[in-house]
């Protein structure tokens, strides 16, 4: 399964957003339930999907799905 459609999963189960709402160009301002408590639940899931961790200054820079499809894939690159 390719990432974005793994994160489009995810964010189905974090957001209850549709998949076919899915876009990279997702930001917290147009996901009502991505609040910093929805961030860390969608932070949690990531690690477990992946299998991968996320420092504290990354998780800051998550600011569109877009730049965490760019996070997943160098993080998933290097293993």
């Amino acid at each position: 399964m390719l990432i974005n459609d793994q994160l489009a999963d995810i964010f189905e189960k974090v957001f209850s957003i549709e998949k076919s709402e899915f876009t990279p160009d997702l930001t917290p301002e147009d996901v009502l339930r991505w609040d910093s408590l929805g961030h860390m639940t969608l932070v949690m899931e990531l690690e477990d999907a992946f299998g991968v961790h996320f420092e504290v200054d990354e998780i800051t820079e998550m600011t569109s799905a877009g730049k965490i499809i760019e996070m997943l894939q160098a993080k998933v690159a290097k293993d």
